[in-house]
């Protein structure tokens, strides 16, 4: 079994953020003599928390109107992000589905078989960008939770704790368009 670089940081980044959020939720001190513990529940938690997002993932789509693939494919696009072409990949993609009526999904799952077995592309680079986002948004959302029903009465927490939510609950929908839109492109450039 070999880790890349991403899969050790998408786990110990979360992880040691959770755990700090848990730390002070139980009133635990930090201890500089447990920190390979330390690190070893970090993983474990991020690890957890990466499946928790993973999870999560339809309730963010409900957040954001929908989901990113099919919202572009419907030509929906978001500030930030648009995907101009969005007619010329549905209609080729609705041929390829050789099916009447595909769904969004089923069209964008087209798309991403050609996307995923093309070489120097940028779409693994998207796709782990917004994993990572997504980690980031549960890490948050959990620990802003924990922090506030311990932290209530503190103005403080919220004032940092909501805006930071905000921006990174923002930030990964647009990782998932990002994701998306580059899949779509891949696919149009593969079709010629």
């Amino acid at each position: 079994m070999s880790f890349k670089p991403y899969d050790i940081l998408s786990a110990l980044i979360p992880g040691f953020l959770m755990l700090l959020a848990l730390m002070n939720f139980l009133g635990v001190s930090y201890d500089k003599d447990l920190v390979i513990a330390y690190t070893a529940i970090a993983f474990l938690i991020g690890f957890i928390v990466n499946t928790l997002s993973s999870w999560l993932e339809d309730f963010y789509f409900w957040t954001w109107g929908g989901k990113p693939s099919s919202n572009l494919l419907e030509g929906k696009s978001i500030w930030k992000v648009k995907f101009y072409d969005f007619e010329k990949a549905k209609n080729l993609l609705t041929k390829e589905a050789n099916k009447e009526n595909p769904s969004n999904d089923h069209m964008f799952s087209i798309a991403m078989r050609y996307a995923n077995g093309l070489k120097d592309s940028r779409v693994q680079d998207f796709n782990a960008n917004y994993a990572f986002a997504r980690v980031l948004l549960t890490t948050l959302f959990v620990s802003t939770f924990v922090l506030l029903v311990k932290n209530y009465s503190d103005w403080r927490y919220y004032a940092i704790l909501i805006p930071l939510l905000i921006i990174v609950w923002l930030r990964c929908k647009q990782r998932g368009y990002y994701y998306s839109r580059e899949v779509l492109n891949e696919y149009l450039k593969a079709k010629g």
